[in-house]
């Protein structure tokens, strides 16, 4: 980058997400230019691993030397010699694994993967519009991506071909190329291509039956294109002179597909198009190369292996629309299990950057093999796209696509160091930060858990769990110790606590016991089915509705419920989602209940204030405050003095103004008695945001806060708390550092703001502990990371002397797992609330179970 450049580009960071002057200078909090994506560490003389971890994908680890040279593993062994020009990388704990290979990827194509006009699209190539400069390619590489298939959208039945690329940042298209990869297209199946969730529906077809009549239409025209090919050539054999067919570009890629030189690529989620597909091409006497997404897989595992299909689904991913409704997060396992060949797919800009992890779910929810896992995001998927001879493991011969990282691939705690594609260095970390050896001071937390029965209990039944190592979070761990409930709360915790008779004992030896972690401003209860608009209740219109609460809209039958407990997660700050500015009050909640009145622990704990993102304008207009605000102020004032009269005419037996209910409401909130959750994330809005909150005396807490790491003085000197999230999220600027989502959370450690963490994820609340895992991974200190999603939710809804820790006196929301709470493949194995013990099943695994059982069935055990 030129110096003039680099120049405007330093400017333009003296400015917010927002686009207006945030007010502070542009070096005092990091950022990411292309001279700061530039390789140092110079491997193209060749490589030599030593004593590194190896995870090659075909078995479990081992130590040894992996020595890369002309862009190939040359060798692995033990006291390798490194040849001359070689680097020598001493790979002494740390972990090498496979690159990742994503067989479902929009990258680098983002703004325009769909050709919708017709129904058939097979002429379209992604091949023509493929944009090398796309920055979700370094980002992926940060991540230990090193080979994608960038697939055609979802909008037809029979879409555009794909391109599979290897991830070379700053490399012309051409060396991106995958040489020689097998040409797929794109199919797909399902409410994309009926048009279900949008307006035009004048487009054939709009139903399953017309899907598969697209398919029986296209591939006879597809066999009766290809027969008058036949007779032409014949007749060119034969001496004559025939008119050649016209030539149709589409169907000559269908009859690709025929004879088995197109791999399809479908989109699918239901059972029975899932079927449908296969049939249809058995019928035409061909082989589905995968199933994408293949959300309902699970249903059809064995018939799907039958095929040999490979289907390449999400982690656990689910009910963000109608056919994903009954997606489970085992499906990848149990589809392995039959004997499909199943990869981990993304389908994501931010998804891409930790399919490592991803794989890893597959061993906490279907105790799947970690060696089988690792291979569901490296060589699974190098097999369905036709590659399994030159990447997707670490064996002599094959393209040295490589990723060191610091921890085991799949742990929640790995960070990539750097990632090598065909034996060149094209990823390296970079501690933009500087959090990586600088851990913040820690917290003093003064409630100390008391290992004394000082509660006194009632008498009722007593449950022991014995023998496990007590995480107290705001004191030390007891390691072998015993906990005590009685009548919903905790009674005693210690290394000698006394079981008493009768109690009924659950043995946690060499588990680990916990706090149950609480979610921050979810829609759990509020929200079924993303694209079914009957099941939505999480957002109203018309403006400013402070007075109304989602408490009595809570569905206690919701399977949402069900899915968070299972992940440890006890309590939920059910929130509106939207509408407003004053989107309304929210309430806390725990996971158990037939009804929202036995679910509920506090009504109406917040109001919730989108406030609005800073837009930058003219010079003369710059400090001009947006309509919004002011009306929000008016109605603050409004509800101040609406107060005030009440209060006055009750004190003075006179007449009270007539009743409003959205004043009433608000009025505890503009006068500091409650407190109100401030949503904003942009570096400017959050400090036009600490403004508001100041001028107008509200006690805030700032919600979101993506753009946090710029401004965090700022919030530290606010002395306002933050519930930041997601962790997991690209960065919002192209000149952030890749990991900025990441280490959020360390920053506004490091600067001493009070924080907790969200997912913001409206159908995944339970992935809240690899939110708070990755924080871990970018800078957060570990026993931070584990009380910003147990004790201090807890103080941020004042609650923290009942809930967020384990000590005498608290209730008894307790978990128990096999491993570390916030790591990727850790099992929850009891949960209790209140005291009362949990099933920790739920409506996904309760399917998991009925079509494994199916499986076995078939298959003849």
């Amino acid at each position: 980058m030129n110096t003039f450049l680099n120049l405007f580009v330093l400017g333009a960071l003296c400015f917010g997400s927002d686009g207006e002057d945030d007010g502070r200078s542009a070096y005092e909090h990091p950022f990411e230019l292309e001279a700061h994506r530039e390789i140092q560490l110079d491997t193209s003389g060749g490589a030599l691993i030593r004593n590194v971890t190896i995870h090659d994908a075909n078995q479990p680890a081992y130590v040894g030397d992996v020595l890369v040279a002309g862009g190939k593993i040359q060798k692995i062994g033990s006291g390798l010699t490194a040849p001359r020009g070689a680097v020598v990388i001493d790979g002494t704990g740390k972990h090498l694994a496979p690159g990742v290979v994503d067989t479902h990827s929009h990258m680098a194509i983002e703004r325009g993967i769909n050709e919708g006009t017709v129904s058939i699209t097979a002429d379209c190539d992604i091949t023509d519009v493929i944009n090398v400069d796309d920055l979700g390619i370094y980002r992926a590489l940060a991540g230990g991506v090193t080979t994608i298939q960038c697939l055609h959208g979802s909008a037809n039945t029979i879409g555009g071909r794909s391109e599979v690329l290897k991830l070379k940042w700053g490399q012309p298209t051409d060396e991106l190329r995958f040489p020689d990869a097998p040409q797929g297209i794109k199919f797909a199946l399902g409410e994309n291509v009926k048009r279900s969730n949008w307006g035009d529906q004048t487009r054939y077809p709009a139903s399953r039956p017309g899907v598969e009549g697209v398919f029986h239409r296209g591939f006879r025209r597809a066999q009766e294109y290809a027969a008058e090919w036949e007779v032409y050539r014949s007749a060119l054999q034969r001496g004559e002179d025939p008119v050649p067919p016209r030539r149709d570009v589409r169907l000559d890629v269908l009859v690709g597909v025929l004879e088995g030189e197109v791999l399809v690529h479908s989109h699918c989620y239901r059972a029975d198009e899932i079927l449908m597909l296969m049939r249809i091409a058995e019928t035409f006497g061909f082989r589905i190369g995968t199933l994408q997404h293949v959300l309902e897989g699970y249903k059809v595992a064995q018939e799907i292996a039958d095929h040999g299909a490979g289907p390449s689904t999400f982690s656990d991913w689910w009910a963000y629309k109608q056919e994903a409704y009954d997606a489970i997060p085992q499906n990848a396992a149990l589809m392995d299990e039959a004997g499909a060949v199943t990869t981990i797919n993304s389908d994501s800009g931010e998804l891409i950057r930790h399919l490592y992890h991803e794989a890893g779910k597959s061993v906490r929810y279907a105790d799947m093999d970690p060696v089988r896992a690792l291979a569901l995001a490296t060589k699974n998927g190098a097999i369905q796209l036709g590659l399994g001879d030159r990447t997707g493991t670490i064996e002599a011969g094959k393209d040295a696509d490589l990723t060191l990282l610091d921890g085991e691939p799949m742990s929640v705690y790995a960070r990539v160091e750097w990632t090598m594609v065909d034996g060149l260095i094209e990823f390296e970390r970079r501690d933009a930060f500087e959090l990586d050896e600088r851990r913040g001071p820690v917290r003093t937390i003064d409630d100390r858990p008391s290992t004394k029965a000082s509660y006194r209990a009632s008498g009722g039944p007593v449950t022991a769990i014995v023998g496990g190592t007590l995480h107290t979070v705001t004191g030390e761990d007891v390691e072998n110790g015993t906990l005590l409930i009685q009548d919903g709360r905790i009674v005693a915790l210690g290394a000698s606590v006394r079981v008493p008779d009768g109690a009924v004992v659950v043995d946690a030896t060499g588990k680990h016991v916990w706090p149950g972690m609480i979610g921050l401003a979810t829609p759990i209860g509020i929200t079924e089915i993303g694209s079914v608009p009957a099941t939505q209740d999480q957002r109203e219109i018309g403006g400013n509705q402070p007075d109304l609460r989602v408490t009595s809209s809570v569905n206690a039958a919701s399977a949402h419920i069900g899915v968070a407990r299972t992940n440890g997660i006890t309590r939920s700050q059910t929130a509106p989602q939207g509408g407003g500015p004053m989107r309304g009050q929210s309430a806390l909640l725990r996971l158990a209940g037939d009804t929202w009145e036995e679910m509920l622990t506090i009504d109406r704990d917040m109001l919730h204030i989108g406030y609005p993102r800073a837009r930058r304008g003219s010079d003369d207009k710059k400090d001009e405050e947006p309509e919004s605000v002011t009306r929000m102020r008016d109605m603050l004032e409004d509800a101040r003095e609406y107060a005030r009269i009440v209060s006055e005419a009750q004190a003075d037996g006179t007449q009270v103004p007539p009743f409003d209910a959205r004043l009433e409401a608000l009025a505890p909130y503009a006068n500091g008695e409650k407190r109100v959750a401030l949503h904003v994330s942009g570096a400017a809005s959050i400090l036009k945001a600490i403004r508001f909150a100041q001028e107008e005396e509200l006690d805030v807490v700032l919600y979101g806060c993506l753009d946090g790491w710029k401004v965090a003085d700022a919030i530290a000197q606010s002395g306002f708390p933050v519930v930041v999230g997601p962790v997991l999220t690209v960065p919002r600027s192209e000149y952030d550092p890749y990991d900025a989502g990441y280490a959020n959370p360390g920053v506004l450690h490091r600067a001493g703001v009070r924080f907790a963490i969200m997912t913001a994820d409206g159908s995944n609340e339970r992935n809240l502990p690899f939110h708070a895992g990755f924080a871990a991974a970018y800078g957060l200190p570990r026993e931070e990371a584990l009380r910003a999603v147990t004790y201090y939710p807890a103080e941020i809804l004042g609650v923290e002397g009942e809930l967020g820790s384990l000590a005498v006196g608290k209730l008894a929301d307790v978990v128990v797992t096999d491993g570390d709470l916030l790591e990727t493949t850790t099992q929850v194995t009891h949960l209790w609330i209140d005291g009362v013990a949990q099933d920790v099943k739920n409506r996904q695994t309760r399917l998991y179970d009925y079509y494994h059982d199916r499986l076995h069935r078939l298959q003849g055990r």
